[in-house]
């Protein structure tokens, strides 16, 4: 008796292939979106050491989205060079203008490594870092290295006049006695020569222990050296900015740049409110 619909059992061969996909095993498959990668040419001054004189830097900006982080930012783009940008002026601004050429190469070395913008699925580095300096900056750099390598000379030389004084007035013009020592010492023993001097090394002796009419920043460093008789003469500048800033604390500005002044503190550093800064907030 033949069937109205047609047969559609499998065959012997079917019926195997059926049966060894029941028993396989099935694998999972879990799917992950592509990451997507853009770029963006970029140009902006960069902040060096000195205020008021900028790098001009140009590079590539790149970046991925990984979206499998599951983060989000809104603007990408404006994410990632941010982020760039932050990593080139935590290097740029420790850097003096006149090295241009080693920034270049320390920022295209630091900034073609990958990082991810903290928050976000993004990924951000640069290529082609390129940085140069006007000409004008370049030229007001070279002068500002100039006025601190002639202040930095110009403070030697009077910490060096001032331990001279320290050392007259404290070891040498005590009394006579050891004053004339000195003058033999210096004047290859002529003794009889010395002793026609008497009378003129007893009025130096005289005039050097009296107590002159200084200025209080004077003395109050002259205390405080005194107090520190071992204190070597490159921690003495140390010693007056300390002084300085705490007077900025408790006096105000006024009293911290008059003393600075007396003191021979460069011009350029200021002490406010406790805070060490080069001439500019």
């Amino acid at each position: 008796m033949s069937r109205p619909w047609p047969d559609f059992r499998p065959g012997p061969l079917g019926s195997v292939k059926a049966w060894w996909r029941r028993r396989a095993p099935k694998d999972d498959f879990t799917f992950v979106p592509p990451s997507s990668s853009h770029q963006q040419e970029f140009e902006t001054p960069l902040v060096s050491a000195v205020y008021g004189l900028d790098f001009q830097l140009k590079m590539t900006v790149v970046w991925r989205l990984d979206l499998a982080t599951g983060l989000r930012h809104n603007s990408p783009k404006s994410a990632a060079i941010h982020h760039v940008l932050q990593r080139a002026k935590e290097i740029s601004g420790k850097a003096m203008l006149v090295h241009h050429a080693a920034l270049q190469v320390q920022l295209g070395d630091e900034l073609a490594v990958e990082r991810q913008v903290p928050g976000t699925h993004i990924w951000a580095r640069a290529e082609s870092v390129k940085v140069s300096v006007q000409d004008d900056d370049l030229e007001m750099a070279r002068k500002h290295i100039e006025l601190l390598r002639n202040s930095t000379f110009k403070l030697a030389e009077r910490d060096v006049e001032r331990a001279e004084i320290r050392y007259l007035r404290d070891e040498v013009l005590t009394d006579v006695g050891t004053a004339t020592i000195w003058w033999l010492q210096r004047n290859g023993y002529q003794v009889e020569e010395a002793v026609k001097l008497s009378s003129h090394l007893a009025e130096l002796v005289q005039i050097a222990q009296r107590q002159p009419s200084t200025h209080w920043a004077e003395s109050l460093v002259s205390s405080v050296e005194r107090a520190l008789p071992e204190l070597e003469d490159a921690h003495r500048n140390d010693l007056r900015q300390h002084l300085a800033k705490a007077l900025s604390v408790y006096g105000g500005s006024r009293v911290a740049a008059e003393f600075a002044d007396q003191v021979g503190l460069p011009a350029g550093e200021q002490h406010v409110n406790g805070q060490h800064t080069n001439g500019h907030v």
